[in-house]
């Protein structure tokens, strides 16, 4: 009998804020993003993903969140600051976005069949 798979542990997706303060200051000195700081964001949404599961995907959801950590909330961010509890914050509000946005495309679609159906344009199954 085979056990399940253990969940991860929290600290596996946690990023020091020290640690990425640095990578953020590197990042705001050379213009470039490091691997690191990449490897970092990744694993930052991966963790987001594995809390609160905004949508089924995984990939797409950490590829997204990544993608928009490196835009406006990399800018805007502040070596001073806590940025793990910042790039958290931003990823749940991005994630909220995506899960709304996926819903609401649920929502059209269904509305859309059931349109096609009462107009005889599909057939009953």
């Amino acid at each position: 009998m085979s056990r399940p798979t253990p969940a991860p542990r929290r600290t596996a997706f946690y990023i020091e804020p020290a640690a990425l303060a640095a990578l953020v200051r590197q990042h705001q000195e050379t213009g470039v993003v490091s691997d690191e700081l990449g490897r970092a964001l990744l694993k930052l949404a991966g963790g987001v993903w594995e809390r609160f599961r905004f949508i089924p995907d995984r990939e797409e959801f950490t590829s997204a969140v990544v993608e928009h950590l490196l835009a406006a909330p990399l800018r805007g961010a502040d070596p001073k600051r806590n940025l793990f509890a910042f790039f958290t914050t931003c990823a749940c509000r991005f994630g909220s976005k995506l899960r709304n946005r996926a819903a609401a495309e649920r929502r059209k679609f269904s509305e859309f069949a059931a349109d096609r159906h009462r107009a005889g344009l599909v057939p009953e199954e």
